[in-house]
């Protein structure tokens, strides 16, 4: 499924780009469409069991005591 000029000319105006000509839209289409494939290849990988690092909290500006 690739995707079309349109719909790439869509995407750009709703996040505030640039509008692009069909000549750019022809240069940035392959990398939209493998940055697609890529995201699809991994929408099936079981991460279950993967710790997720948006929970970690880091303790800035805390002093250590050193472990004492």
């Amino acid at each position: 499924m690739s995707i079309s000029k349109e719909t790439l000319q869509a995407m750009i105006r709703d996040f505030g780009g640039i509008e692009l000509t069909d000549a750019e839209l022809d240069l940035v289409a392959p990398e939209v469409e493998a940055y697609r494939a890529a995201m699809e290849e991994i929408s099936d990988l079981d991460l279950s069991n993967v710790f997720s690092s948006r929970l970690l909290r880091v303790n800035e500006g805390e002093v250590s005591d050193g472990g004492q």
